[in-house]
């Protein structure tokens, strides 16, 4: 008998009277052990559900507080003296927000802005002091997303941006700026939206709370936005991941996946992983009234998306590492354990004697049962891992992933120093090896250099054959010669076996088995497991290009769809702007060539007149003074005289002459606006009356406009504004006027359809015209009525050609298209609506006075802004 089966036989006997005392005294202190472990476990859990639920209370009354002082600037009285016009106020304004700066110190920029954009008031918080900012410093924010999606809201709404970092000049500020915009529309007294007041938060003063909510104790605090992004994390440089791209996979969820799919389904709650103890909760910051939107990673990019109160949240997550779970328990442990260690040994002493007498005879059965159950077990393992990775490797589409799956299994497998992957290049009579994955011991004393086969020729002849290479020892191994087998050893290496991968695209790549630190011999059973896995490498990595080239052939067919709508969007748009311009030439001819026709008869007849009421006068005066000389008529006179009433005749003939000048001079004045709408004698840009062209589209529409018996009749209210004249092309100036107000008609028409008498005598139809200097270089035509409104996915869709809510054949869907080009395209200007149901349609058209000093071209993707 052996004396290694001497020596297990008696270990046997011996830890059968060791053990089962050992157990009952480590039961004992097994039992203190846990008790205090779930002690000190349950108040770790309850201080940390507190320090979570506080932090969710401190960050919702952060917000509270700011949106509070947002409503108080925005209602500061010189602000609405400045919104009546009052300019002095802005530098009482200036220091009204210099004040509250100063005492609040939490803002690092308070300003108010115009509709338009451009900033009135600004005052900037640098260096631990608030500064006004001068007027010629004052800049346009009109392509902020964070502007444009304040102006939107309605009064009483607060829109509140995403933490996130300050961009200047299309870059992120270094250092770091944490950044939340706090905004709100301001109206003046009439209720008109005149611009927004937005506080820049200090980001970095929440953040600095939430710190210090975690100082001094053993946990983490993380807080989370709602894609798994660390606003504040344990490492710095894993913050912002989503304002940088190359921090774009430094999620939280990349780092603890498994708690991170608990975190991202459940509003709070507490649990425990290999990865330590998570508490979390979210935090809903806004309340009803707010908005926000998913922003924009570029300074003058629109937000991508509007989202509500409910998807605007972020995660605060407490994290106990399992090395601070266990710390305190830990010393607790070594006292416990210095203490059974005492007790064991003493109990070791008195076994061990026992276990002597009976040593020899169990010995050799103890080594047999003990040598098959480690065959049978190595077997078993080989088998199961084998599969794991088949399945693992043919379940991939990613190549990076299954080569990478292979090293990594493989070098576990086998229980070797380091695996590697090559991918083979052959260019002309030249070969070279590119390294893609390898995976190493972690316990290895110094990393391994070079790889062999970058370095030995004979090796890369045999892999390019094809042929398994297989080295117990290297220093020893024949088929080496003496150069190769030193520059081997010196290198480090001991042990090899490469295997090639040949798949039927034609790569050629190899797997490469090396160890340094001892002899290894490679087993027929490892070298066919080495053979199966390359097999089936090669059929994995022809399915990840199969699955690529399927990829990049999708791709290309999107990329020709999303061009063929664009295609078909122009073409349509194309369409619209060719049949409206050719019917309106068609109308303009006409209307053009009746004027004309009608101009020349009725100067004659206009003309005429005059000289007719002279004659008519003469003869009536002629008529009187026969009467006067022959005071007796015959007979036969005064018979005629009293047929045909020449009294009631002499007094009503020039009656009748004064009407029939007065119908010949409205014939003058419709002839006059016929000719005005039409303008097809001002092809050109020319400064023209806005007015005139109101007035003859109006005149034009009049029959609409009376009351029939049909017909209720509607209203026209005109607002005429002090404005000059405005360079346009007046006659598709007055082709927009038509639409506008033909649809004001249509839109009053259908809708007292569906009214009763009564309601439509308390409240006329009416048609609101004003006109309005907006600023010193553009002005703004109003038409607004008073009828049922327009919802809001009409509204979205009332610039596109083609679109049309009248019935079939009452509408062609291009008059609001094609007034959109008009104003947009030929003018430089906007055009946009204001409707809610119910509440009356009111379309504004907004162009520059002088084309040579227009602001900016509106695009008439954004015409329906409001």
């Amino acid at each position: 008998m052996s004396p290694q089966s001497h020596s297990r036989i008696l270990i046997k006997h011996f830890l059968a009277v060791f053990l089962p005392l050992s157990a009952f005294v480590g039961s004992v202190v097994g039992t203190i052990y846990y008790q205090q472990v779930q002690t000190e476990k349950i108040i770790l859990k309850t201080n940390e559900l507190d320090k979570v639920d506080l932090e969710t209370k401190v960050i919702s009354g952060d917000f509270h507080s700011v949106v509070s002082d947002l409503i108080v600037i925005s209602k500061q009285n010189e602000l609405q003296r400045i919104l009546e016009g009052v300019d002095e106020e802005k530098q009482a304004l200036s220091r009204e927000f210099l004040s509250f700066s100063q005492y609040k110190k939490l803002y690092d920029q308070i300003r108010f802005l115009d509709q338009s954009g451009k900033e009135v008031v600004r005052v900037n918080f640098k260096q631990g002091e608030p500064e006004i900012v001068p007027e010629e410093k004052l800049q346009v924010q009109a392509k902020r997303y964070w502007f444009n999606d304040t102006l939107r809201l309605n009064q009483g709404e607060v829109f509140v941006s995403p933490l996130d970092l300050n961009i200047e000049r299309g870059q992120v500020q270094q250092p770091l700026k944490p950044m939340i915009r706090f905004g709100i529309p301001v109206f003046d007294r009439r209720g008109q939206k005149r611009g927004i007041v937005v506080l820049n938060y200090f980001g970095a003063k929440l953040l600095d709370n939430f710190n210090q909510a975690f100082a001094n104790v053993p946990s983490q605090g993380m807080l989370l936005n709602a894609d798994g992004y660390w606003l504040k994390g344990a490492k710095s440089e894993d913050e912002w991941g989503f304002m940088f791209p190359e921090r774009k996979n430094h999620t939280f969820g990349k780092t603890f996946p498994q708690a991170w799919q608990q975190i991202s389904q459940k509003e709070s709650g507490q649990f425990q992983t290999a990865e330590g103890m998570f508490t979390f909760t979210t935090v809903y910051p806004l309340l009803e009234g707010q908005k926000s939107s998913t922003g924009a990673g570029q300074a003058f990019a629109p937000s991508q998306n509007q989202i509500d109160t409910k998807s605007y949240y972020w995660k605060i997550v407490s994290w106990v590492s399992p090395e601070m779970l266990m710390a305190k328990s830990n010393r607790f442990l070594s006292q416990l354990l210095l203490l059974y260690a005492g007790l064991v040994g003493l109990i070791g002493i008195g076994s061990w004697l026992l276990a002597k007498a009976s040593v020899n005879r169990q010995m050799a059965q103890l080594e047999l049962k003990q040598s098959e159950a480690q065959l049978r077990k190595l077997v078993e393992r080989e088998k199961i891992l084998k599969t794991r990775l088949s399945s693992q490797i043919r379940n991939s589409l990613d190549l990076n992933t299954i080569l990478s799956t292979v090293v990594v299994e493989v070098r576990e497998l086998l229980q070797i120093d380091r695996c590697q992957f090559f991918w083979c290049h052959q260019e002309d009579e030249s070969t070279s090896f590119e390294l893609s994955q390898q995976a190493w011991a972690s316990d290895l004393p110094e990393p391994l250099g070079c790889s062999p086969i970058q370095n030995v020729e004979a090796l890369s002849e045999a892999i390019l054959q094809g042929n398994l290479l297989c080295f117990d020892d290297i220093a020893t191994d024949p088929w080496l010669d003496f150069k190769n087998r030193n520059l081997l050893v010196t290198l480090g290496f001991k042990s090899l076996l490469t295997v090639s991968v040949q798949t039927q695209s034609g790569r050629l790549g190899v797997i490469v088995c090396e160890h340094s630190r001892a002899l290894r011999s490679w087993s027929d059973e490892e070298v066919e497991l080495i053979r199966g896995v390359a097999d089936q490498l090669a059929i994995a990595i022809d399915q990840a290009q199969l699955y690529n080239q399927s990829r990049a052939a999708t791709a290309a067919a999107t990329t020709q769809a999303e061009q063929l709508n664009q295609v078909l969007h122009n073409l349509k748009q194309t369409q619209a702007q060719l049949i409206q311009t050719e019917k309106m030439s068609s109308l303009g001819q006409l209307v053009a060539g009746v004027a004309h026709e009608i101009n020349n008869p009725v100067n004659f007849i206009y003309g005429n007149l005059t000289h007719v009421n002279e004659y008519t006068l003469g003869l009536l005066e002629l008529v009187e003074l026969y009467q006067k000389s022959n005071a007796t008529p015959t007979h036969e006179v005064q018979a005629y005289i009293e047929a045909i009433d020449l009294d009631f005749m002499a007094e009503d003939l020039p009656k009748i002459l004064s009407s029939m000048k007065m119908g010949a001079n409205r014939i003058r004045e419709i002839v006059l606006s016929l000719r005005n709408f039409s303008r097809l004698d001002e092809a050109d840009m020319k400064p023209v009356n806005i007015h005139e062209g109101i007035d003859s589209t109006l005149l034009i529409l009049q029959n609409r406009l009376k009351q029939t018996s049909g017909n209720t009749g509607i209203e026209i209210v005109k607002e005429y504004g002090d404005i000059p004249l405005v360079d346009c092309y007046a006659g598709q100036l007055n082709q927009v006027f038509m639409n506008l107000i033909s649809n004001a008609i249509d839109a009053l028409d259908s809708y007292n359809s569906q009214r009763t008498l009564e309601d439509i005598e308390a409240n006329p139809s009416q048609i609101v015209i004003r006109t309005q200097l907006r600023n010193p270089d553009r002005i703004t035509i109003q038409i607004a009525d008073n009828g049922a409104g327009i919802t809001p996915a009409v509204k979205q869709r009332l610039f596109d050609p083609f679109f049309t809510t009248k019935p079939a054949g009452k509408g062609t869907g291009l008059g609001l298209a094609i007034s959109a080009q008009i104003v947009a395209e030929k003018h430089n200007g906007a055009i946009w609506c204001i409707s809610e149901p119910g509440r009356g349609a009111e379309f504004w058209v907004e162009i520059p006075i002088s084309q040579s000093s227009t602001l900016a071209t509106t695009s008439t993707a954004t015409l329906s802004r409001i």
